[in-house]
């Protein structure tokens, strides 16, 4: 901030004393009054004050909430500024107790950005399902958020898209309350969040969309008891600098606003015994065959004791909108599909195409009752969603080029998912059952 006041500064000074030309090749020179030296300090002034203002506001306006670890015991709350601190220091509590609690933090540079700075506090040895009070120092206001519980003993529901602030952040918006409205435990993004990277660096005002995504974020990712929804993300191609076949270094932003306990941007969250989900690299900062298959397979084997298992990823294995046997789309059937379906995964949700897909249920290309359901295709806040140029794909039960969010309601024994437009009308419908469920019973969706 002090290196933007001096730079407007300097500038300005510099406008006072320049020789001009004219277009009749006639030099003059500006000679200001002392008066007109003082209005030009007086803006600058005025200008470094407004930033020192917006700063604090910055705190206030960027607060959001992510995992790093156990979703029902933990939780990472993040936030930008526009200074660094000394210190960062963040007070909670129960919402039910009196007494705040001082927790410290940590403060680092925003990747490629000299104005802004990322704020980090993980706040651990939490009770489950328990509503919890917060402030930043710096600020007075307060909020809340609420742990997951340890295990379904009420309908779980979380929103699921991706592809967010393509066109205007409105649209992003629109979505966000819509799915707000549902009252989820969190949100799980699918990539291309804020399209905030270039294709071999990052311009400034690439930033400037991160902070007025966030911004959007917390303005309207907020329940009606007025908690904070989580956010867990998977990375997608205009996430980061170069889009594909580029290592984590090209993604510092997203891994910095996005922390995971692993620094591969793949990872797998547990949800204590009754949901797991992997958030996966579909070949932007990591490739999608070698080590990653590898984790996949292993991973998705240690956990056949989970009740649910879903998996999230920008690429999609079966597009809506793109050709069947694109490339991206073929790795990642090649090397993913037969783990899925060797590790019993329930869904994958999918991103990329900018419309609505469902598919049936399939099992090795087919569709088979035993199959696997793949769903989403990302457009969040796309403006137009696109159409299909082509036959529709056999494989998909259902496509429609619409805007849109999902919404994913569990119980010990069934899936429900739900999507929804901006207006928050039902576009579509579908239920798995597991083994052991009722087929006949749909979850109640107004539980709070």
């Amino acid at each position: 901030m002090l290196h933007m006041a001096s730079f407007l500064l300097l500038q300005s000074v510099k406008i006072m004393s320049t020789t001009y030309t004219s277009n009749f090749n006639v030099e003059f020179k500006y000679k200001p009054s002392w008066f007109s030296y003082f209005i030009s300090l007086l803006s600058i002034f005025c200008i470094f004050l407004n930033l020192s203002l917006y700063g604090d506001d910055l705190a206030s306006e960027t607060v959001y909430l992510t995992w790093q670890k156990d979703p029902t015991t933990t939780m990472t709350i993040q936030w930008i500024s526009s200074k660094k601190e000394k210190e960062v220091q963040l007070f909670y509590r129960q919402s039910t107790e009196a007494n705040w609690i001082q927790v410290k933090g940590i403060i680092f540079n925003f990747p490629h950005s000299p104005s802004y700075f990322i704020n980090r506090v993980e706040l651990t040895n939490l009770e489950p399902d328990t509503e919890y009070i917060f402030k930043i120092e710096t600020n007075s206001q307060t909020h809340l958020f609420r742990t997951l519980p340890c295990s379904l003993q009420r309908p779980l529901r979380f929103v699921v898209g991706g592809d967010m602030y393509h066109d205007g952040i409105d649209l992003m918006i629109d979505i966000c309350k819509q799915a707000a409205k549902t009252n989820p435990s969190f949100a799980l993004v699918g990539g291309d969040i804020a399209y905030g990277v270039g294709a071999s660096y990052i311009p400034l005002q690439k930033i400037e969309r991160w902070i007025e995504w966030l911004k959007a974020w917390h303005q309207s990712m907020i329940t009606p008891e007025g908690r904070l929804i989580p956010i867990i993300a998977a990375i997608g191609n205009h996430d980061l600098i170069g889009h594909y076949q580029q290592t984590p270094a090209q993604a510092k932003i997203f891994s910095s606003l996005f922390p995971m306990a692993e620094t591969s941007i793949y990872n797998v969250f547990d949800f204590n015994s009754y949901l797991s989900i992997w958030l996966l690299d579909s070949g932007h900062a990591n490739p999608v065959s070698g080590q990653q298959t590898t984790w996949l397979n292993r991973t998705l084997r240690e956990r056949q004791h989970i009740q649910h298992r879903f998996a999230i990823y920008h690429v999609p294995a079966y597009p809506s909108i793109r050709n069947f046997n694109n490339k991206r789309s073929s790795i990642i059937r090649k090397f993913w599909v037969p783990a899925f379906e060797q590790g019993n995964l329930h869904a994958a949700f999918e991103h990329h195409d900018h419309a609505y897909k469902r598919t049936y249920p399939l099992l090795q290309n087919k569709i088979h009752p035993k199959g696997i359901l793949y769903l989403g295709d990302g457009a969040w806040g796309i403006k137009k969603a696109r159409q299909l140029k082509h036959t529709q794909p056999s494989y998909l039960a259902k496509f429609i080029s619409i805007r849109h969010v999902i919404i994913v309601t569990l119980q010990s024994d069934k899936q429900y998912f739900m999507c929804i437009n901006e207006y928050g009308q039902m576009i579509d419908e579908y239920q798995q059952n597991l083994e052991s469920s009722n087929p006949n019973t749909i979850p109640n969706l107004n539980y709070p």
